[in-house]
């Protein structure tokens, strides 16, 4: 099972919000999942090493092409397993913000589940893919940024059914637990009904 872990990158983050983050990625790491992040420092880096030290594996995706361009836009390498970049012949290679948006659609794809910390814009956007795609999303709340309104809001005033399921926990060991189940029963769907054709 693959959980994407998406929150906010910024710097100025509490040291009660960042310990929220680090429980998320051990939970995520207990529940033998594997922890997806845009490879970003903040709250998501925060839960891939978390998840690293207690066993897990992390895979960071990337909006840079090569290991080299990770690090030269100050993107951390630590805790992460593997890396997945944007491709060297992709059209817009050379645009940073396309190729974050690149990152975004790929990262959502890949995963089973998404956990949302906090956030700003960028995770409002994989938000709404991980939405728009039908995805179990957790949202962690008394974490700030768009998890304290803007997701209910936009859920409300959007009224569109996709076959989301959006849960809203505060509690970042109880979240994981309960959106793993929910994507876990999920993926048994999935494979039965593949099972039966």
């Amino acid at each position: 099972m693959k959980i994407g872990v998406y929150g906010s990158a910024a710097r100025e983050l509490t040291e009660a919000v960042r310990a929220k983050a680090r429980q998320i990625g051990k939970a995520v790491a207990e529940n033998n999942a594997i922890l997806i992040t845009g490879g970003c420092s903040g709250l998501p880096h925060e839960a891939a090493v978390a998840c690293s030290q207690a066993g897990g594996k992390c895979i960071a995706f990337s909006p840079a092409v090569d290991i080299e361009g990770h690090q030269k836009i100050g993107f951390p390498s630590e805790g992460f397993s593997e890396f997945i970049f944007v491709p060297k012949d992709f059209h817009y290679s050379n645009n940073d913000l396309v190729c974050k948006k690149y990152r975004n659609v790929m990262s959502v794809a890949y995963i089973d589940a998404a956990i949302i910390i906090s956030g700003r814009i960028g995770t409002m956007s994989e938000f709404t893919m991980a939405y728009d795609m039908g995805k179990t999303i957790g949202v962690l709340t008394g974490t700030g940024g768009i998890t304290e309104r803007a997701i209910k809001v936009l859920i409300e005033d959007a009224g569109k059914k996709t076959g989301a399921q959006v849960i809203f926990e505060s509690n970042a060991k109880k979240l994981v637990d309960t959106v793993c189940k929910k994507s876990q029963c999920d993926i048994n769907k999935k494979n039965e009904s593949k099972r039966k054709i």
